[in-house]
């Protein structure tokens, strides 16, 4: 159920805008990143770039538009666990290297939550009622 259709939408598009940005980010430094993917040990670098670029532009701004919502903040989510896993290892650092990583990973941890929320919101649904 949701009750102030207005506050879902902003908090969605906000959601999504941190995606969005960071797939631009990733077009405009491609090289880079497909550097630091490697760096990370991550198989074909190259390919996960492009497939990053695709889950946060694509999906970010499906979510942004509301078109797909469900599945696309599902798949948003996922993807931002593996992220997760893969680029914020904090536990293999020490002192404010750790801090920074650890900082990231809840992060990506509490939008996790957040993109979980919002898979399990009907948005069609029509705000309750006051009897």
């Amino acid at each position: 159920m949701i009750t102030n259709f207005t506050t879902y939408r902003i908090g969605r598009v906000l959601l999504a805008s941190l995606f969005v940005i960071s797939g631009i980010f990733k077009i405009v430094g491609f090289a880079g990143t497909v550097g630091y993917f490697g760096s990370l040990g991550l198989p074909l670098p190259t390919l996960a770039v492009l497939v990053t670029i695709l889950v946060e532009v694509g999906g970010g701004l499906l979510l942004m538009t509301g078109r797909g919502v469900r599945p696309v903040s599902l798949v948003i989510a996922l993807f931002t666990v593996g992220a997760t896993l893969s680029a914020h290892h904090f536990w293999t650092l020490e002192g404010a290297a750790a801090q920074g990583q650890m900082i990231h990973f809840l992060k990506n941890v509490a939008l996790i939550g957040a993109l979980l929320l919002v898979s399990s919101i009907e948005p069609d649904a029509q705000p309750e009622q006051a009897h």
